[in-house]
């Protein structure tokens, strides 16, 4: 219930242990009005709730979004302090890559953190999830795999550095 949906793409979404703010991406649509960059296109943003009364209200578009370029596939880490999407925002690896926002406690966002080319290829990195021990997991068509976007997960080093990655294989990925 509220007024999240639009008539456009509303796509995934992550909400906060205590259940009261969600993230969301959705197409460039706020206010009524949907959004288009130079070339006519519109990109995906992501989008903040809060459930007020049992109804998602107080919409409000996230500061590192662009109208030049998508920004989405939300999820938070397990104490929601961290904030993880895809985008194809310049200065990337490729074509879109994994990022991350540090969220204070009072629910506002850092800037956007690359994960680096641990994680990021020259192709497209997308739909990151953190589980609730932190691991990360996340689509790939740019590492080596069995077919198109095989899930990946990530390889950890004591001070939690992403060192490696690993093709979760048959049969979680196919040809």
């Amino acid at each position: 219930k509220g007024d999240i949906n639009s008539v456009y793409h509303d796509g995934p979404l992550t909400i906060t242990k205590d259940g009261k703010t969600m993230y969301f991406s959705r197409n460039d649509f706020n206010k009524n009005v949907l959004g288009k960059d130079d070339e006519g296109m519109t990109n995906l943003k992501i989008y903040k709730a809060i459930l007020v009364d049992g109804e998602w209200t107080n919409v409000e578009e996230l500061n590192f979004n662009s109208n030049t370029y998508s920004t989405g596939h939300p999820t938070l880490n397990s104490d929601d302090t961290k904030l993880y999407f895809t985008s194809d925002r310049s200065g990337g690896f490729g074509g879109s890559d994994i990022y991350y926002v540090d969220i204070d406690d009072n629910g506002s966002t850092g800037s956007p953190q690359n994960l680096g080319s641990v994680v990021n290829t020259d192709k497209n990195e997308m739909f990151p999830f953190v589980n609730s021990e932190n691991a990360l997991f996340f689509s790939s068509d740019g590492h080596v795999g069995l077919g198109l976007l095989d899930i990946f997960g990530t390889v950890v080093d004591t001070n939690n550095n992403i060192i490696s990655v690993l093709n979760l294989g048959v049969p979680v990925n196919s040809s």
